[in-house]
């Protein structure tokens, strides 16, 4: 039995674990949208199955791309020796899994991913295909086009429009432009979740040459700027959506999150300016006592990637708070 433990922790090291709840996140609001209009629930959860899945074959194929491109650049004499962010390919260095294992696994979770895909296209047909071509595509493309800096637009496309609208799709049957509007918001804290993510990594990927989105913006000033652009952008567009009578007042609900995407934007901001300087848990970065039981050097880091994924996380709740209350009164 602790055998079995000691495998499935080190699965969820290799497959970044962590990250997953993006997915359930995303996926929530289509399937809360489409259950208050007769959806089918057993539909929704075997979609949710399959976005896990599909999250996760994506990090460990992220992973096989960069390590075997830095290993022939070391072979090659071109680096000196890997220059991974903390934690990136972390069981193949640790001896856990081997690069092989990384390549098998990456297989079988894409695998498991398109047999759900193809479930669902045996059962919708071809009307499901502008949904499954690009999500297929963008996911294959991610580590490719992801060091050209357009990782955070992959992700912004595939956890916004084509999520919501697949989801709510194999559920009900038909397409919903209504979904989209709300998808924006969502889709852009999800982009601010691994935009700051990149924004602890500015000096790492800036000595190792990575581009990312951060990187293009020259200097973390710049960046941290963009992410306040992107977190104040989902505010906005629910702000918009109600101005437009395309959402009911209700949806004000969300701005009960704002004070947490305040404190974000401050964390970060004295992580450039005094990157040293000691900052302590509170109860905007969530469970507290996790982030004193982890290491000294890992509690920095947890603080400000727990900000923003709690941020995405109460915005999410407080969205489907306001689904429900619009349903119903």
């Amino acid at each position: 039995m602790l055998f079995i433990l000691k495998k499935i922790a080190v699965l969820f090291v290799a497959i970044r674990g962590y990250s997953l709840p993006i997915s359930i996140m995303s996926w929530l609001v289509p399937f809360l949208l489409a259950l208050l209009n007769n959806g089918n629930f057993y539909y929704g959860i075997i979609s949710l199955l399959g976005i896990v899945i599909l999250h996760a074959g994506v990090n460990v194929f992220d992973d096989v791309v960069d390590y075997y491109r830095e290993k022939v650049a070391i072979d090659k004499g071109l680096m000196p020796s890997f220059n991974f962010q903390k934690g990136k390919c972390s069981c193949i260095f640790d001896g856990s899994l081997s690069f092989k294992n990384y390549c098998i696994l990456s297989f079988i979770l894409f695998f498991l991913s398109l047999l759900i895909a193809i479930y669902f296209f045996s059962i919708y047909g071809i009307d499901l295909l502008p949904i499954l071509i690009p999500t297929i595509i963008l996911c294959l493309l991610y580590p490719v086009l992801g060091c050209l800096g357009l990782g955070e637009l992959i992700v912004a496309i595939v956890f916004s429009p084509l999520l919501y609208l697949g989801v709510y799709y194999v559920m009900t049957g038909v397409y919903s432009i209504d979904v989209l509007f709300i998808s924006i918001s969502t889709g852009l804290l999800s982009v601010a979740v691994l935009h700051n993510h990149m924004l602890l990594d500015f000096k790492l990927d800036e000595a190792s040459r990575k581009v990312t989105l951060c990187r293009l913006c020259k200097t973390e000033q710049r960046a941290l700027l963009l992410l306040g652009v992107i977190v104040f952008g989902a505010y906005l567009n629910i702000f918009l959506c109600i101005l437009f009578s395309k959402l009911s007042l209700i949806y004000f609900l969300t701005f009960f999150s704002f004070p947490t995407a305040i404190v974000l934007y401050r964390v970060m901001s004295i992580h450039i300016s005094n990157p040293n300087l000691e900052i302590k848990p509170n109860f905007f970065m969530g469970n507290v006592s996790s982030i004193k039981k982890a290491p000294i050097e890992q509690q920095g880091f947890l603080i400000k990637f727990l900000i923003v994924r709690n941020l995405l996380s109460i915005f999410t709740l407080l969205i489907c708070i306001a689904i429900v209350l619009d349903k119903f009164f």
